[in-house]
Parts: structure tokens; sequence; C-alpha cells
């Protein structure tokens, strides 16, 4: 009898920090939600926003010559 109440004291126990743990990540998801990273800073000139870089197009070219459509 003492080893199941040993057990099953053990299993609630990891429950509650099972529990304590994902709301402490909720709230810390929630902190980081809401921090803008991307605000300027104050007397900063220049764009107000960091605008992505475009990807460098890449053009492949064989030796077989491009498809036409057939003329009707």
């Amino acid at each position: 009898m003492n080893a199941f109440l040993t057990a099953t004291a053990f299993v609630v126990l990891i429950a509650a920090a099972a529990y304590v743990i994902h709301r402490l990540n909720l709230q810390h998801a929630d902190r980081i939600a809401a921090y803008r990273y991307s605000t300027p800073r104050p007397g900063r000139r220049g764009r107000c926003a960091p605008q992505p870089h475009l990807a460098p197009r890449v053009i492949i070219r064989t030796g077989a010559p491009p498809a036409t459509r057939p003329r009707l």
C-alpha cells in the first residue's frame, strides 16, 4: 500500500511540475509576442522598418532551344 501511495504522489508531483512549466512557457511566449523587435530607435535616420533582402535571380540556360507554341 505504501508503494502505491508513493508512486501516486510522484505522479501527482510530476503532473503539477509539468503544469507549472507549461504556464511559464505560455507567459514567456506572451512576453516575446508583445515585444516589438523592429521598432526604430529615436533619432535614427533612414527607413522605419528593415526591408527583407530579395533573393538573387537565377537563370538556368540549357543547350536546348526554348519550347514554342505551335501556330494555328
